[in-house]
Protein backbone atom coordinates (compact mmCIF):
# COMPACT_ATOMS: atom_id res chain seq x y z
CA UNK A 1 0.00 0.00 0.00
CA UNK A 2 1.35 3.49 -0.84
CA UNK A 3 2.60 5.77 1.92
CA UNK A 4 -0.54 7.57 3.21
CA UNK A 5 1.51 10.67 4.00
CA UNK A 6 2.92 11.12 0.53
CA UNK A 7 1.39 12.29 -2.74
CA UNK A 8 3.33 11.61 -5.93
CA UNK A 9 2.90 14.86 -7.88
CA UNK A 10 3.41 12.96 -11.14
CA UNK A 11 0.21 11.00 -10.43
CA UNK A 12 -1.93 13.71 -8.83
CA UNK A 13 -4.32 16.44 -9.95
CA UNK A 14 -5.97 19.22 -7.97
CA UNK A 15 -9.73 19.62 -8.35
CA UNK A 16 -10.85 23.11 -7.35
CA UNK A 17 -14.47 22.17 -6.89
CA UNK A 18 -16.97 24.98 -7.53
CA UNK A 19 -14.58 27.77 -6.51
CA UNK A 20 -16.65 30.34 -8.40
CA UNK A 21 -17.26 33.98 -7.54
CA UNK A 22 -20.83 33.23 -6.47
CA UNK A 23 -19.50 31.02 -3.67
CA UNK A 24 -16.20 32.62 -2.67
CA UNK A 25 -16.89 36.34 -3.20
CA UNK A 26 -20.61 36.76 -2.50
CA UNK A 27 -22.06 40.28 -2.46
CA UNK A 28 -23.26 40.06 1.15
CA UNK A 29 -20.47 41.66 3.26
CA UNK A 30 -20.77 39.27 6.20
CA UNK A 31 -20.76 36.20 3.99
CA UNK A 32 -17.90 37.64 1.93
CA UNK A 33 -15.81 38.13 5.08
CA UNK A 34 -16.62 34.61 6.26
CA UNK A 35 -15.46 33.15 2.95
CA UNK A 36 -12.22 35.16 2.79
CA UNK A 37 -10.13 32.53 4.66
CA UNK A 38 -11.33 29.86 2.24
CA UNK A 39 -10.41 31.99 -0.75
CA UNK A 40 -6.95 32.61 0.75
CA UNK A 41 -6.53 28.89 1.39
CA UNK A 42 -7.42 28.19 -2.23
CA UNK A 43 -4.90 30.74 -3.47
CA UNK A 44 -2.20 28.99 -1.48
CA UNK A 45 -3.30 25.47 -2.45
CA UNK A 46 -3.30 26.32 -6.14
CA UNK A 47 0.14 27.89 -5.82
CA UNK A 48 1.45 24.76 -4.08
CA UNK A 49 -0.01 22.54 -6.81
CA UNK A 50 1.44 24.59 -9.65
CA UNK A 51 4.90 24.63 -8.07
CA UNK A 52 4.73 20.84 -7.72
CA UNK A 53 3.71 20.42 -11.37
CA UNK A 54 0.24 19.17 -10.42
CA UNK A 55 -2.49 19.97 -12.99
CA UNK A 56 -5.24 22.27 -11.70
CA UNK A 57 -8.81 21.40 -12.68
CA UNK A 58 -11.59 23.91 -11.99
CA UNK A 59 -15.30 23.16 -11.91
CA UNK A 60 -18.12 25.69 -11.81
CA UNK A 61 -21.79 24.77 -11.22
CA UNK A 62 -23.99 26.15 -13.99
CA UNK A 63 -27.39 25.82 -15.58
CA UNK A 64 -28.89 27.42 -18.67
CA UNK A 65 -30.67 30.73 -18.15
CA UNK A 66 -33.96 29.15 -19.29
CA UNK A 67 -33.59 26.26 -16.82
CA UNK A 68 -34.02 23.63 -19.54
CA UNK A 69 -31.18 21.54 -18.09
CA UNK A 70 -32.43 21.63 -14.49
CA UNK A 71 -34.30 18.71 -12.95
CA UNK A 72 -35.42 19.53 -9.41
CA UNK A 73 -36.03 16.26 -7.62
CA UNK A 74 -38.01 16.14 -4.40
CA UNK A 75 -35.79 15.57 -1.36
CA UNK A 76 -36.38 15.78 2.39
CA UNK A 77 -33.86 18.61 2.71
CA UNK A 78 -35.43 20.69 -0.05
CA UNK A 79 -38.84 20.20 1.59
CA UNK A 80 -37.52 21.15 5.04
CA UNK A 81 -35.50 24.19 3.98
CA UNK A 82 -37.18 25.45 0.83
CA UNK A 83 -33.78 25.33 -0.92
CA UNK A 84 -33.95 23.59 -4.33
CA UNK A 85 -32.13 20.29 -4.74
CA UNK A 86 -29.89 22.00 -7.34
CA UNK A 87 -28.64 25.57 -6.84
CA UNK A 88 -26.41 26.20 -9.83
CA UNK A 89 -25.45 29.62 -11.13
CA UNK A 90 -26.38 30.81 -14.60
CA UNK A 91 -23.97 29.81 -17.34
CA UNK A 92 -22.00 32.76 -18.72
CA UNK A 93 -22.68 35.14 -15.83
CA UNK A 94 -19.88 36.74 -13.76
CA UNK A 95 -20.87 34.69 -10.70
CA UNK A 96 -20.09 31.48 -12.56
CA UNK A 97 -16.53 32.69 -13.20
CA UNK A 98 -13.64 32.64 -10.76
CA UNK A 99 -12.22 35.24 -8.35
CA UNK A 100 -9.19 37.10 -9.64
CA UNK A 101 -7.03 35.72 -6.83
CA UNK A 102 -7.45 32.16 -8.12
CA UNK A 103 -8.24 32.73 -11.79
CA UNK A 104 -7.31 29.83 -14.09
CA UNK A 105 -4.16 30.12 -16.17
CA UNK A 106 -3.99 28.98 -19.81
CA UNK A 107 -2.46 25.66 -18.77
CA UNK A 108 -5.27 24.89 -16.32
CA UNK A 109 -8.50 23.01 -17.10
CA UNK A 110 -12.02 24.39 -16.61
CA UNK A 111 -15.20 22.29 -16.69
CA UNK A 112 -18.83 23.36 -16.50
CA UNK A 113 -20.70 21.15 -14.05
CA UNK A 114 -24.47 20.65 -13.98
CA UNK A 115 -24.80 18.03 -11.24
CA UNK A 116 -23.21 17.63 -7.78
CA UNK A 117 -20.39 15.30 -8.83
CA UNK A 118 -17.18 16.68 -10.32
CA UNK A 119 -17.26 13.68 -12.67
CA UNK A 120 -20.86 13.36 -13.89
CA UNK A 121 -21.11 14.68 -17.43
CA UNK A 122 -18.01 16.86 -17.18
CA UNK A 123 -15.09 15.07 -18.81
CA UNK A 124 -12.96 15.27 -15.64
CA UNK A 125 -12.59 11.49 -15.39
CA UNK A 126 -11.49 11.26 -19.01
CA UNK A 127 -8.95 14.04 -18.48
CA UNK A 128 -7.46 12.28 -15.45
CA UNK A 129 -7.14 9.10 -17.50
CA UNK A 130 -5.49 10.97 -20.37
CA UNK A 131 -3.04 12.65 -17.98
CA UNK A 132 -2.40 9.32 -16.20
CA UNK A 133 -3.40 10.74 -12.84
CA UNK A 134 -4.86 8.36 -10.25
CA UNK A 135 -4.94 10.68 -7.21
CA UNK A 136 -7.07 13.76 -6.71
CA UNK A 137 -6.53 16.55 -4.23
CA UNK A 138 -9.90 18.21 -3.70
CA UNK A 139 -11.75 20.84 -1.73
CA UNK A 140 -14.74 23.08 -2.29
CA UNK A 141 -18.31 23.46 -1.28
CA UNK A 142 -20.53 22.35 -0.04
CA UNK A 143 -18.32 19.86 1.78
CA UNK A 144 -21.19 17.55 2.66
CA UNK A 145 -22.80 17.75 -0.76
CA UNK A 146 -20.66 18.12 -3.87
CA UNK A 147 -17.24 17.41 -2.38
CA UNK A 148 -18.43 14.27 -0.62
CA UNK A 149 -20.34 13.15 -3.72
CA UNK A 150 -17.18 13.59 -5.80
CA UNK A 151 -14.98 11.75 -3.30
CA UNK A 152 -17.37 8.81 -3.20
CA UNK A 153 -17.43 8.66 -6.99
CA UNK A 154 -13.64 8.93 -7.15
CA UNK A 155 -13.43 5.93 -4.83
CA UNK A 156 -15.74 3.98 -7.13
CA UNK A 157 -13.41 4.87 -10.01
CA UNK A 158 -10.34 3.59 -8.10
CA UNK A 159 -8.99 7.10 -7.67
CA UNK A 160 -7.29 8.03 -4.41
CA UNK A 161 -8.57 11.24 -2.82
CA UNK A 162 -7.00 13.76 -0.46
CA UNK A 163 -9.42 16.37 0.91
CA UNK A 164 -7.97 19.74 1.98
CA UNK A 165 -9.81 20.92 5.10
CA UNK A 166 -9.17 24.64 4.76
CA UNK A 167 -10.41 24.58 1.17
CA UNK A 168 -13.84 23.20 2.11
CA UNK A 169 -16.94 25.06 3.22
CA UNK A 170 -20.64 24.58 3.88
CA UNK A 171 -23.58 26.58 5.10
CA UNK A 172 -24.31 23.74 7.54
CA UNK A 173 -21.53 23.62 10.13
CA UNK A 174 -22.60 20.31 11.64
CA UNK A 175 -22.87 18.59 8.26
CA UNK A 176 -19.52 20.08 7.21
CA UNK A 177 -17.81 18.69 10.32
CA UNK A 178 -19.48 15.29 10.03
CA UNK A 179 -18.48 14.97 6.39
CA UNK A 180 -14.83 15.77 7.13
CA UNK A 181 -14.52 13.91 10.42
CA UNK A 182 -16.69 10.86 9.73
CA UNK A 183 -18.30 10.28 6.35
CA UNK A 184 -15.40 10.89 3.96
CA UNK A 185 -12.82 9.07 6.06
CA UNK A 186 -14.10 5.82 4.54
CA UNK A 187 -13.18 7.05 1.05
CA UNK A 188 -10.36 9.59 1.36
CA UNK A 189 -7.52 11.04 3.37
CA UNK A 190 -8.56 14.26 5.11
CA UNK A 191 -5.63 16.62 5.67
CA UNK A 192 -4.80 20.23 6.50
CA UNK A 193 -3.29 22.41 3.79
CA UNK A 194 0.17 22.40 5.40
CA UNK A 195 0.06 18.61 5.49
CA UNK A 196 -0.90 18.40 1.81
CA UNK A 197 1.97 20.71 0.88
CA UNK A 198 4.37 18.48 2.82
CA UNK A 199 2.88 15.35 1.23
CA UNK A 200 3.58 16.74 -2.23
CA UNK A 201 7.18 17.48 -1.26
CA UNK A 202 7.55 13.84 -0.28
Amino acid sequence: MPDPERIDPRRAALIAYDVCRRALTPPDPARNAAMRPVLEAWARMIEVARKAGVPVIYTTPVSRADGADVVLLSTDLSAETGVPSLTNGIEGTPGAGFPDEIAPLPEDYVFLKRRPSAFHGTGVAELLHMLRRDTIIIGGGATNRGVETSVREAFNRDLASVVVRECCWSGDAAAHAYSLDKAMKMYARIRHLDQVAAMLRG
